[in-house]
């Protein structure tokens, strides 16, 4: 059984909110072509991480930006944005007949990380998203339900710290 801490991580609505969404192209990355992440939500995830230290969970994308980009072109958007991790891999892309309808979202999301999570053994994981993914991961999800603040909601910072330690101390 793998016995490190993974962080599945979502980018829009979580590091990333819907001010940057809509943000003017020509602050775009120059050769990627994708918006800036919301600094103080990149901010919050970097103290997070300093916080937690000596802690470093294995940063898995769980994020519609796997499909576009490859390891190395996300880590220098991260390298870019200031995010102070490097992406260690990406989930399976599932969406296909089955999952073709955005209802579905969810479901697929959730079949990806479960997916990644069973091939590669993994008994210790947080799912952090904005989409609900409460039905299939419980007490290992944190939801960042509300688009334009991400993970710098009030609360969410504290709450991923204490689930990060928690998860982390369990044998």
């Amino acid at each position: 059984m793998n016995n490190n801490l993974y962080l599945f991580l979502d980018i829009d609505g979580v590091l990333a909110t819907a001010n940057q969404f809509y943000s003017n192209p020509l602050k775009w990355h120059p050769k990627y072509k994708c918006y800036k992440f919301d600094n103080k939500c990149v901010k919050v995830f970097n103290d997070i991480l300093n916080t937690i230290q000596p802690i470093t969970p294995i940063i898995i994308l769980s994020s519609d930006w796997g499909g576009r980009y490859t390891i190395n072109e996300l880590n220098e958007i991260f390298e870019w944005n200031n995010v102070h991790c490097t992406i260690s891999d990406l989930t399976p892309k599932l969406w296909n007949v089955e999952f073709n309808k955005l209802s579905n979202l969810e479901e697929c999301r959730a079949s990806e990380i479960l997916k990644y999570v069973k091939d590669n053994n993994i008994n210790k994981f947080i799912v952090i998203d904005d989409l609900n993914l409460f039905k299939w991961f419980e007490s290992n999800f944190i939801h960042t339900p509300r688009v334009y603040e991400g993970i710098k909601q009030t609360g969410i910072n504290l709450k991923l710290m204490k689930m990060i330690k928690f998860i982390n101390d369990e044998k």
